[in-house]
């Protein structure tokens, strides 16, 4: 069965791991790339989220090669993220662009 894993800094790593979340924590930009790599080789991880900024630890061939496989799923999110207003907000093209690259196709997301 696929589990959904993470690769993560401490900030967002606490809030993943009581999601119930399997999260591996890293403290060290160094270990991120044999940490993301261990865990795109585990046979059960259908999911790995990852900071965009530990994903950058991989040379260009290791993303690009990770980002066309559909098992895992990979998913990155920023690691700067912070409250705002509603206004500020960019629209939906972060979860579109997920999207996109999971199915495959363009979506239109209309509110």
């Amino acid at each position: 069965m696929s589990s959904v894993r993470a690769v993560l800094g401490e900030g967002l790593g606490a809030g993943f791991h009581l999601a119930g979340i399997a999260v591996e924590i890293i403290t060290d930009a160094g270990l991120a790339r044999s940490a993301i790599m261990a865990a795109c080789r585990a046979r059960e991880c259908g999911i790995l989220i990852t900071e965009e900024e530990l994903f950058q630890s991989l040379n260009d061939r290791e993303r690009e090669s990770l980002l066309a496989r559909n098992v895992p799923l990979i998913v990155l999110v920023p690691g700067d993220m912070r409250w705002g207003e509603v206004a500020e907000m960019k629209s939906d093209d972060y979860v579109a662009a997920l999207i996109r690259r999971a199915v495959g196709y363009q979506l239109n997301i209309t509110t």
